[in-house]
C-alpha cells in the first residue's frame, strides 16, 4: 500500500515538474513577443497570460519521452533547453517590426525629424515616425487577429520540438535569422523607398533653386517642406505599407515553422 501510494506521488510529483518546464517555455516566448515588450504592460498580466497559455497546453502534450525522477541536474538541462526553444521563437517573433525600425529612422533622418523617445517595442530610442508607423502596423496586425498565428505556434511548438527531443544544431536556426535579417533590410528599404524618393527630388530642386537664386536661403525652406512633402508621400503610402507588412508577416510564418522543424529534427 504504501509503494502505491509513493508511486502515485511520484508520478503527481513529475506531472508539476513537466507543467513547469511547459511554463517556462510559454512565458519566455510571452516575455519576448513584440507586442508584449511594451513596458506599460504590466508583468503580472504577461505571467497571467504565460499560465493560462500553459493550463491549455499541458492537457495536449505529447507523451513525454523521458523522466526525470528526481534529477536535479537533468531538470536543470531540461529548463535550459526551454529556456533556449523560447528564446529563440520571441527572437525570431520580434522581426515583425524590426524593418519597421530601420525604414522608419530612414525616413526620419531623411526628413530631419531625428529628435524622439523611448521606442516602446524595442526599448530604445527612436524618432517620432519611427514610434507612429510601429503603433499603426501593431494596431492593424492585431485588428487582422494575426496575434493568433503566434499562439497557434505556441501551442505547435510542443507537437514540433516535444520536450526533450531538441536538435542542438545551431547552423539551421543560424541560417534562416540571417535569411530573416537580410529580407528585414531589403522591406525596410521597399518600406521607406516612397519618402525617400520624395525628399530626394525635394534635396534636387532646392539644389537647383539655390543655384537659380543663390541670395534664397534654400537650405531653412527645406525643412519645412521636406517635412510637409515626406508626411503627405507617407499618409498616400500607407496601404503599400500595409501589404509590405503582411508579406513580412507571412515570410516570418514560414520561418518560424521552418525554424520549429529544424529543432525537432
Amino acid at each position: 500500500m504504501l509503494s502505491l501510494a509513493s508511486s502515485v506521488a511520484d508520478l503527481a510529483v513529475e506531472k508539476i515538474e513537466i507543467f513547469i518546464l511547459v511554463l517556462i517555455r510559454i512565458s519566455t516566448i510571452i516575455f519576448l513577443l513584440p507586442i508584449f515588450t511594451i513596458n506599460t504592460v504590466p508583468a503580472t498580466v504577461k505571467a497571467a497570460i504565460s499560465l493560462l497559455l500553459a493550463i491549455l497546453v499541458f492537457p495536449q502534450l505529447p507523451l513525454v519521452s523521458f523522466t526525470i525522477a528526481n534529477s536535479p541536474v537533468f531538470f536543470f538541462m531540461i529548463v535550459l533547453e526551454q529556456v533556449f526553444i523560447g528564446i529563440v521563437i520571441g527572437f525570431t517573433a520580434s522581426f515583425l517590426i524590426y524593418f519597421i525600425t530601420m525604414g522608419g529612422e530612414w525616413i526620419a533622418r531623411d526628413i530631419g525629424l531625428m529628435q524622439g523617445t523611448m521606442n516602446p517595442f524595442t526599448e530604445f530610442q527612436s524618432d517620432l515616425f519611427t514610434i507612429i508607423l510601429s503603433i499603426i502596423m501593431v494596431v492593424i496586425f492585431l485588428a487582422s487577429g494575426g496575434h493568433y498565428f503566434f499562439i497557434r505556434v505556441l501551442f505547435e511548438s510542443f507537437q514540433y520540438i516535444p520536450m526533450g527531443n531538441f536538435v542542438w544544431d545551431t547552423r539551421s536556426f543560424t541560417a534562416i535569422l540571417i535569411l530573416l535579417s537580410a529580407s528585414s533590410f531589403v522591406t525596410a528599404f521597399q518600406f521607406a523607398a516612397p519618402i525617400l524618393g520624395t525628399i530626394l527630388c525635394c534635396t534636387v530642386t532646392l539644389g537647383l533653386m539655390n543655384r537659380v537664386m543663390p541670395q534664397l536661403q534654400v537650405w531653412i525652406l527645406g525643412i519645412p517642406l521636406k517635412v510637409f512633402f515626406g508626411s503627405l508621400v507617407l499618409i498616400y503610402s500607407m496601404p503599400l505599407m500595409v501589404q509590405l507588412f503582411n508579406a513580412n508577416f507571412e515570410q516570418l510564418q514560414r520561418a518560424l515553422f521552418a525554424i520549429l522543424r529544424a529543432g525537432g529534427g
